[in-house]
């Protein structure tokens, strides 16, 4: 998806592309570009229509490609913000930057294994039986994603990198 877009074009080319993992409203991705162009990242313009009322249409800046590339290339911090960014960040790197998504994984790697760290420290020091299956509850959780990003993330980038 390139050039000016209405937000209505962006809203459904997301639901095509990334519905079975990521949803945004129609107020919800209006509210974002609004945030988006005000901090110079979008541009939007109104476009007159002979028959309909006119329409915002919105544009990447400069900027907001270098910020997005920036995003894109990050590992996710967040255990909990795997499913939705990381697999949105898999995408977008697909489409846009295939030979850059074996590194976006070891990264996320890394940042999973300290994750691990940090949470089995935890669990070792934990006293309390509920905390202590919470921790355990994380640990199980990390570890699919470790699982996953080694053999079906890591089989997708090699795969959308050729």
């Amino acid at each position: 998806m390139s050039g000016a877009k209405h937000g209505y074009d962006i809203a459904e080319y997301l639901e095509g592309v990334l519905g079975s993992t990521w949803s945004i409203g129609t107020s919800q991705l209006y509210s974002l570009l609004k945030r988006l162009e005000r901090e110079g990242l979008v541009r939007s313009t109104v476009m007159p229509q002979k028959s309909r009322p006119s329409k915002r249409v919105f544009f990447i800046t400069r900027r907001g490609r270098e910020a997005f590339k920036a995003w894109l290339h990050r590992p996710t911090e967040h255990v909990r913000d795997m499913r939705v960014e990381f697999l949105a960040k898999l995408f977008f790197i697909s489409k846009f930057s295939p030979g850059s998504g074996k590194e976006l994984v070891d990264v996320q790697v890394q940042v999973l294994e300290e994750t691990k760290r940090r949470i089995a420290s935890a669990r070792r020091k934990e006293e309390d039986p509920y905390a202590k299956l919470v921790c355990g509850f994380k640990l199980a959780t990390v570890n699919a994603w470790l699982k996953w990003l080694a053999h079906q993330a890591r089989a997708f980038v090699e795969k959308s990198g050729d």
